[in-house]
């Protein structure tokens, strides 16, 4: 995912420095935003699993707190180890597609000079 979050920032960045008249930034513009929906996609489905691990951290901590159960513990130090990296890799997509949202903008201001 992190190589085709910067290929794709790359080649668009590439893009919007040759500033060529006759370039068709509007198909630019099309692709740019096909790519952004399925980042939103993917920001979506990882946000709802973050916090799904979030549920059932708050729950194990919960339930050691109550229960004082060792295996209980286990699982709060298991779901922990994961939902690092979730939190993180969301954290990721979701400044890449902020990124995004800034370079749809110059296109959209490239396709407004262009005309």
């Amino acid at each position: 995912m992190k190589r085709y979050l910067k290929e794709h920032e790359e080649f668009v960045k590439r893009r919007l420095l040759e500033s060529a008249e006759e370039y068709d930034w509007a198909a630019l513009k099309e692709h740019h935003l096909k790519r952004i929906s399925f980042m939103q996609h993917e920001r979506l489905i990882h946000l709802l699993v973050t916090l799904a691990f979030g549920v059932f951290l708050f729950l194990s901590v919960a339930a050691v707190y109550c229960g004082g159960a060792v295996e209980m513990a286990a699982a709060v130090i298991l779901i922990l180890l994961l939902l690092i990296p979730y939190i993180h890799h969301y954290y990721r997509l979701e400044n890449a597609v902020q990124r995004w949202y800034k370079l749809a903008d110059e296109i959209d201001r490239k396709i407004n000079g262009a005309l």
